[in-house]
Parts: C-alpha cells; sequence; structure tokens
C-alpha cells in the first residue's frame, strides 16, 4: 500500500486517505537563499516538496476533541460506523 501511495505522490497526484489526510507532491520555484556559515548568497534551484493535509478527524484527535479508536484494523470502520449510525425506533414490532 505504500509503495502505491508514494509512486501515485511522485506522479504527481492528490492521494486522500479517508479519516488520516492528504498528501500532495508541490512545485517549489527556484529562489535566492543565504549560507548561515559564510553569508555568500546561493541559488536553490526548483524542485518539489511533500506537502501533508490532515484530516478533520486525525486533528480533532490530536486536539483531543475527539476519542482515538481502539487499535486494530477495523478502528476506521468501527468510527465511520458510529459517527453515521441511527438511533433504532422500538416503536414498530
Amino acid at each position: 500500500m505504500l509503495d502505491t501511495l508514494v509512486r501515485r505522490v511522485l506522479d504527481g497526484d492528490a492521494v486522500s486517505v479517508t479519516e488520516f489526510g492528504r498528501l500532495q507532491a508541490v512545485h517549489t520555484p527556484a529562489r535566492r537563499a543565504r549560507n548561515p556559515q559564510t553569508g555568500e548568497g546561493v541559488l536553490v534551484p526548483a524542485g518539489r516538496r511533500i506537502v501533508f493535509r490532515p484530516g478533520t478527524a486525525f486533528t480533532a484527535m490530536a486536539r483531543g476533541e475527539r476519542p482515538v479508536p481502539e487499535a486494530g484494523r477495523s478502528a476506521v470502520r468501527r468510527l465511520r460506523r458510529a459517527r453515521n449510525a441511527q438511533p433504532v425506533s422500538r416503536d414498530h414490532k
């Protein structure tokens, strides 16, 4: 799974992982910088960097606003089910 994720991001695609976040390669233009040891100006070539934007659920868990689900493969599914669950009516027979 990680191999596919890395290849997709490096190919220029944005990859979203539900309940976790989004990874995307972003182009950085060439720029001038300064060598802190010598003070000499240097040219930094254009390139790309990887940007991660955490999802709302991940951010809420990191802030303590939402409980962290139990460990295990189906933890995200349990969280999603609990969030989408409808109250069960007991009136029908």
